[in-house]
């Protein structure tokens, strides 16, 4: 994976066929390909739920950061850690692509 990922301008998308049940305040992410099971806690939930493919890494930046101002300043970082750790995991990938596809070098290329 590039390590500059996600740009501003990258469309992460959630991986196709992973569902998600609501715990509380997390989020269970289910990806029954990759038989994997992970708990999203608030913050990343709200990141993972941005990642529908049309919204930037920018977008989500600043969205997140307009409903959490007193965090504003940290907020970047935060998104595209989660984003990276998301991608790693093969639970998103780059929508970036003028066809659709991912984008190469990014989990689900």
């Amino acid at each position: 994976m590039d390590s500059q990922w996600p740009t501003a301008d990258s469309r992460p998308v959630s991986r196709l066929g992973a569902s998600t049940v609501e715990l509380d305040d997390n989020v269970a992410v289910y990806d029954d390909v990759g038989q994997l099971l992970i708990l999203l806690n608030s913050s990343a939930a709200s990141v993972w739920a941005l990642c529908d493919g049309s919204t930037t890494a920018q977008a989500i930046v600043e969205a997140l950061a307009a409903a959490h101002p007193d965090h504003a300043d940290v907020i970047g970082e935060d998104v595209r850690q989660t984003l990276r750790k998301l991608a790693e995991l093969g639970l998103v990938s780059d929508m970036t692509g003028t066809d659709g596809a991912a984008a190469p070098g990014v989990a689900g290329s």
